[in-house]
């Protein structure tokens, strides 16, 4: 009998190493998205806001599962397919009506943000573990085919920020580059600082802190740095822009709105703990979380304190923000609906692992991903 126990556990587990070792393969059939979610952000200016109302009632529509772990990142999507990444170095894609993985790509080391797509490409870095190099990899979804797959000098743990011709990247060591959709190098800027924090970019403008508290900005056209200046801190989360102004968060627990052209300080907020997201921003407010697990919402002009409220978690993904709710991950294995306006908690889902990937809303359906490897598709219940 124990023999026939051992046996039956090693083939169990030889049918779990199969079915992570399956077929690297993405082939599929998309029609033209004229509003896909393409980057973590949704766009290079990442401001995490969709202008819908919506309610605290959410309802189970799919759930499928990923090898390994998230990072701090987001789902993108295009057409009624969502991609997503583990740390296992692994890319998905699943059907967004049924959650039925449709496709998959694997590499040997981490891949720590979210893929990029354009209307045929998925664009995704794979980070090495052993190496400080990383594999910067074109697949075209529809052909099934790799068409470029460059070794650059330097990690990257920092989200892509793509253009309307072509992509941003930024390496650890500082290493700024731009590559176009062909995989051509346009242009390399080093810094010479180390950055764990990931660049976005508005009007032409990149904009990027790094470990040593500086915020520089960067000519998208040509790369020549614009400004660089130091603020304080250390700068690890997305810098979110709107109309000339980037709100960034610091490990200080501070959050900072600075004038793009100049980078004078507009205003500087202090959270009082350690902030590892990026901050989210609508028409009239800044909203952020600390490692205390309390939620602030900042007056975006004047930067005076609307709000804030204890929930007694942990926040370091970044939230969703609609017209009426803030939904937000909590590494205490929850998410929370929260009224806006208020800061009152309307609703909390308790979840079976940690909350990691912050939540997308996507042809109506809200997905989240927590450890584990679940990424969960939910219907709004009105």
């Amino acid at each position: 009998m124990g023999f026939l126990i051992k046996k039956i556990f090693f083939l169990l587990i030889l049918i779990a190493a199969l079915a992570g070792c399956g077929k690297s393969l993405i082939e599929i059939t998309v029609n033209d998205d004229e509003d896909p979610y393409p980057m973590f952000g949704k766009s290079s200016n990442r401001n995490f806001y969709v202008p819908l109302i919506v309610s605290d009632s959410i309802k189970l529509k799919w759930e499928s599962e990923v090898y390994g772990n998230f990072s701090n990142s987001s789902i993108t999507a295009y057409d009624e397919y969502i991609f997503t990444s583990d740390l296992g170095g692994r890319i998905y894609v699943f059907d967004i009506n049924n959650g039925k993985r449709v496709g998959m790509l694997k590499s040997s080391d981490a891949i720590f943000t979210a893929p990029l797509l354009t209307k045929s490409l998925v664009i995704y870095a794979v980070a090495e573990e052993k190496n400080d190099l990383t594999d910067l990899v074109y697949y075209n979804f529809i052909t099934g085919e790799e068409v470029y797959n460059k070794e650059i000098d330097g990690r990257t743990i920092s989200q892509l920020a793509g253009t309307g011709d072509g992509l941003i990247f930024l390496t650890e060591d500082g290493k700024l580059s731009k590559f176009n959709y062909s995989g051509s190098l346009v242009w390399e800027t080093i810094t010479g600082v180390t950055s764990q924090c990931s660049p976005s970019l508005e009007n032409g403008i990149i904009i990027f802190g790094n470990d040593n508290g500086e915020v520089i900005t960067v000519s998208e056209s040509n790369g020549e740095i614009i400004n660089r200046k130091t603020i304080e801190g250390i700068f690890t989360a997305s810098p979110v822009i709107d109309d000339g102004i980037v709100y960034m968060s610091n490990n200080n627990g501070k959050i900072f709105a600075i004038n793009v052209n100049n980078l004078d300080i507009v205003w500087k907020f202090n959270t009082n703990a350690r902030i590892l997201m990026s901050p989210a921003i609508d028409d009239e407010n800044v909203i952020v979380g600390n490692l205390k697990g309390i939620l602030f919402s900042i007056n975006k002009s004047s930067g005076k304190l609307n709000w804030e409220q204890n929930f007694g978690g942990l926040f370091n993904a970044t939230p969703l923000l609609t017209l009426n709710r803030i939904i937000i991950p909590d590494i205490n294995r929850s998410i929370h609906f929260i009224d806006k306006r208020t800061g009152e908690l309307k609703k909390t889902y308790i979840l079976e692992g940690r909350a990691k990937l912050t939540p997308v809303i996507f042809k109506n359906t809200l997905f989240i991903g927590y450890d584990k490897g679940i990424i969960g598709a939910y219907e709004f219940v009105y």
